[in-house]
């Protein structure tokens, strides 16, 4: 524990210090070694001699960066490095809205990561979890955010230099609250509210004014992403084809109405213009062509561009470009690949982010998110995304960034071991899966869920050796560094590993011990079902151990089915293979003829597979009409 006392510019900071004494191992103490702090314009500075130490900086969490990073090199005699910050704002996106929604605790343990690395913004994506009184429906039983924990999470941001942000959708992705029947009267499709429909309005009214009243700030994004079916359900019934870029306009521009009788700074998605400008529905299709009408009747908010799949600068100038065409501030989203996997898949993540901020830095972008979706049930926690925001935040400090710089920070400034968090990639970075993972393939996800005696990839992971991979991950995360912070989540994900590892060939090998009546080898995978469900148990208490301390109760029950799921799959596979070895019972899920997989996504070369949870686990239906 460091004995020091700060001197100079501390009127901005002194919360955030008191805060962050127990990170950063440091207390203040009058007899202590002296930090002069100067709060000036420009980069940040630290100069470290035996007489005297200054941090110069121009906002607080670049301070608490600076701070972090001196005490590392406590003990060395002289210290200096002098950082400039390449965006004025940055930092995470974090996805409220795929089941785990993070505890305040949790949240406010993420605030004070960003804010030691450096990064000052955090937006919370809310699509329905958040409160609004007058809609006790909206959120129900989703672990939504109470306006006073909403006020907390501010207030603690505030103190450690980091704007807190509200992200919610006023248009699409809503299908959660749209199920309930308080929203039948603005309801276009299942997931779309209905545009030019007055209630619709009105239940925004009170969304609005209820999720940004707990903030300080003044901005507000919007959403409006992915609304592909706009305008083509109800509202079609009700009123004929109209023009969907119209309909974009004109239900903006009643939101603005909203946002600008609270005074806020809106921003949105961009991708509809987009995609409503392509022949084929394209975000990204170098051909869009949006009409100059359309372009001048936007109303006046920043237009987010996301983009998380390219891994050529050349590719985000020229999106860039396209964007600049709106004639609106640009924002620019990049990802921490979080999501549809167990695992975050880092080769894709790296290759992306370097290649997307080196052209923001090119096209002076001001403003930069690092998304950290959940899609399809959040099944990889939050942590896990670490050294990831570590990446961005060394593109904030950088020009250019390298890995090794990124992993030399990691050490520095999280004390965590880049080595360790990139053995996470693995899971999904394959033989067969080429370089860098590019058409995100998610092979740990498909040997979990798929079933053993229906095997649906069977035939497609059976030509690599994946066996033989997860056995050397498995040891090599049994070997790896952890801190006492991570510890149970590599714990977690060695189990997963040695998991995978007895998995991956059950199904092969069990239709090949069926097809050839094999009784002797039948026994010995009875003894192998058993070990697994014992194994699968076991990590579905250690992922359980994971949630609840990072996440709401709401929501883990969707995994505990997906657990479940396995684990009585497995002992039905067990009952009906004693059925056959002991009554000769046809087992006709193994005479059935394994082929490649093929859906619901194109199967490029350089792809084992990727696919929903639904899609896993059977090829009939799970809940449908």
């Amino acid at each position: 524990m460091k004995a020091v006392y700060f001197t100079g510019d501390i009127d901005t900071v002194k919360n955030g210090l008191l805060i962050l004494q127990k990170k950063l191992q440091f207390c203040l103490d009058e007899s202590g070694t002296p930090i002069q702090l100067i709060h000036h314009k420009g980069p940040l500075i630290c100069e470290k001699k035996i007489d005297k130490i200054t941090l110069t900086f121009s906002e607080p969490a670049h301070l608490f960066r600076g701070l972090n990073l001196l005490f590392y090199h406590w003990e060395t005699p002289d210290f200096s490095f002098t950082e400039t910050p390449q965006f004025d704002v940055i930092g995470p996106m974090v996805d409220t809205s795929r089941n785990a929604v993070p505890t305040v605790e949790k949240i406010k343990e993420l605030l004070e990561t960003c804010s030691v690395i450096g990064l000052n913004q955090c937006l919370l994506y809310m699509e329905d979890t958040y409160e609004v009184t007058d809609y006790p429906y909206f959120g129900y039983f989703r672990g939504r955010y109470s306006a006073a924990e909403l006020k907390e999470i501010d207030d603690y941001g505030h103190d450690l230099g980091i704007e807190v942000i509200p992200a919610i959708q006023v248009l699409a992705h809503l299908k959660n609250p749209l199920k309930w029947n308080f929203t039948r009267d603005f309801r276009d499709t299942e997931d779309i509210l209905l545009v030019d429909e007055p209630k619709t309005y009105h239940f925004l009214a009170k969304a609005i004014q209820a999720v940004s009243q707990p903030f300080r700030t003044k901005k507000i994004h919007i959403g409006m992403d992915e609304a592909h079916q706009l305008g083509l359900g109800r509202f079609l019934q009700r009123h004929g084809l109209q023009n969907r870029f119209d309909l974009m306009n004109r239900h903006l521009t009643k939101v603005l109405e909203i946002t600008d009788s609270l005074d806020l700074e809106v921003e949105m998605w961009s991708d509809m213009y987009f995609r409503l400008g392509s022949k084929t529905g394209d975000y990204y299709d170098p051909d869009v062509a949006i009409p100059q009408e359309v372009i001048t009747e936007i109303p006046h908010v920043k237009m987010v561009y996301w983009d998380y799949y390219h891994h050529q600068e050349s590719d985000y100038l020229q999106l860039l470009a396209q964007h600049k065409k709106l004639a609106k501030p640009i924002v620019f989203a990049g990802g921490i690949w979080t999501w549809n996997g167990l695992a975050p898949n880092y080769s894709k993540t790296i290759a992306t982010t370097h290649a997307a901020l080196s052209a923001c830095k090119k096209q002076q972008i001001s403003s930069v998110y690092a998304t950290l979706w959940g899609d399809d049930g959040s099944e990889t926690p939050l942590d896990s995304a670490l050294y990831g925001l570590q990446l961005f935040a060394e593109h904030q400090f950088n020009q250019t960034v390298s890995n090794e710089l990124v992993a030399t920070r990691f050490l520095e400034l999280q004390h965590e071991s880049a080595d360790s968090f990139l053995l996470l990639d693995c899971f999904d970075q394959t033989p067969g899966v080429a370089p860098e993972n590019p058409e995100g393939s998610a092979v740990s996800k498909l040997i979990l869920y798929q079933d053993p005696l229906l095997g649906l990839y069977d035939k497609t992971i059976s030509e690599f050796p994946l066996t033989e991979h997860y056995q050397k991950l498995a040891k090599d995360l049994a070997q790896c560094q952890t801190s006492e912070k991570t510890a149970d989540l590599f714990a977690y994900y060695q189990l997963l590993a040695e998991i995978l590892a007895k998995k991956t060939s059950l199904g092969i090998h069990l239709q090949q011990i069926y097809l050839a009546q094999d009784k002797n080898d039948g026994q010995q995978i009875l003894l192998q079902l058993e070990q697994l469900k014992n194994l699968i148990d076991n990590l579905r208490q250690s992922h359980r151990q994971l949630w609840f301390a990072a996440n709401k109760a709401f929501g883990w029950e969707v995994l505990d089915i997906r657990y479940g799921g396995i684990l009585t799959r497995l002992e039905s596979s067990h009952w009906r293979i004693t059925q056959w070895l002991m009554h000769d019972i046809s087992l006709e899920e193994l005479t059935e003829t394994r082929l490649p997989f093929d859906g619901p996504y194109p199967m490029p070369e350089g792809i084992i597979g990727r696919n929903l949870y639904h899609g896993i686990v059977s090829p009939s239906k799970l809940s449908d009409v």
